[in-house]
């Protein structure tokens, strides 16, 4: 009984939605306006008509015809909703019946109906998927093609919330400290000295907060926590909707161990204490324009040179994802 079920299964997933339930042929509906007519395969109709078609994945060549002209179209198909939507009806096998709806002329249809009208100059018919497909393809891709106009002399005042951030500290004397969190503020100016390059002098604060907005945490016992103050001046080249900056910085990498449970009397009760790291490096940054002043971006922090406490190459870094506006100030 059990291998008779798995059977039935296995042949109805295999012959999929879309072939149990659609025909290789349909009525396609076309209409115009009075007097004319249509030539679909070797057939001539008085419009509005029903034509049996069948379904594939070639052009269907029309012909309109009226009293004194006859205009040439090319009907275009698009995949048959019932492929699209019919197979996930059936969640376990929709991957299978999509695989072997590849292989069947089925999968494809050329819309409902379409109104011809013999004075446009479109020659070519799409299906309303085919359209929705289009217009969103050409959507996102004036989307990330679209010119955002900036002017040299150009000033914006820079604002940001660093909302995701990453540690790597080596606080002097003590071992290697990781760590990630939330929060932080970030604020500069950006000058543009020629319409598509600009310097921008910035300065932020992060820190790594357990929770992604702001709230109220208590802590008890022993914790760290990390955070890092600093400024910094990138140059960037602006492209379309990205930005791309690289340049200095000056931080401060700040570590504090923090005990609210501390007793000099209690023996191995460590004392709060905080350290800090003074050093010069490198910045390089991305930015996404999402709207017209929001963007989104990623900034790397490495410290090379260590100033204060120590003279010394040492390795520290912050990585920041960056939640950015932009206001005008000068145009």
């Amino acid at each position: 009984m059990i291998k008779k079920l798995v059977t039935i299964v296995l042949i109805f997933s295999l012959t999929s939605c879309a072939t149990i339930f659609t025909k290789k042929t349909y009525k396609l509906e076309i209409k115009s306006f009075a007097n004319t007519k249509v030539k679909v395969y070797d057939s001539i109709y008085n419009l509005p008509a029903k034509i049996e078609v069948k379904r594939s994945k070639n052009v269907l060549p029309i012909v309109l015809i009226s009293d004194t002209i006859k205009k040439n179209y090319s009907l275009k198909p698009s995949i048959n909703p019932k492929y699209l939507y019919g197979n996930l009806s059936f969640v376990h096998f929709a991957p299978i019946g999509y695989l072997v709806d590849l292989t069947n002329g089925k999968r494809f249809y050329y819309g409902k109906t379409h109104f011809l009208n013999i004075s446009d100059t479109i020659t070519q018919i799409n299906t309303p998927i085919r359209k929705s497909y289009k217009n969103f393809k050409d959507d996102i891709l004036n989307y990330f093609t679209e010119k955002h106009q900036t002017n040299k002399g150009q000033i914006n005042l820079f604002l940001s919330i660093p909302w995701i951030n990453n540690f790597n500290f080596k606080p002097n004397g003590e071992s290697q400290k990781n760590s990630s969190g939330f929060l932080g503020l970030s604020t500069g100016i950006e000058y543009y000295h020629s319409e598509h390059k600009f310097l921008s002098l910035n300065a932020s604060a992060v820190m790594d907060f357990i929770t992604p907005v702001p709230a109220s945490i208590s802590y008890n016992g022993e914790y760290e926590s990390l955070s890092s103050l600093s400024i910094a001046l990138t140059e960037n080249h602006k492209f379309n909707r990205f930005a791309l900056g690289y340049g200095v910085n000056y931080s401060k990498n700040n570590w504090r161990l923090e005990n609210t449970e501390y007793d000099e009397n209690i023996p191995n009760s460590n004392k709060p204490i905080s350290k800090a790291n003074y050093g010069l490096g490198l910045i390089a940054n991305g930015y996404f324009r999402v709207t017209d002043n929001f963007f989104i971006g990623l900034n790397y922090k490495p410290t090379l040179y260590n100033i204060n406490p120590l003279n010394k190459f040492q390795y520290e870094h912050v990585i920041s994802f960056d939640l950015a506006w932009k206001i005008q100030l000068k145009k």
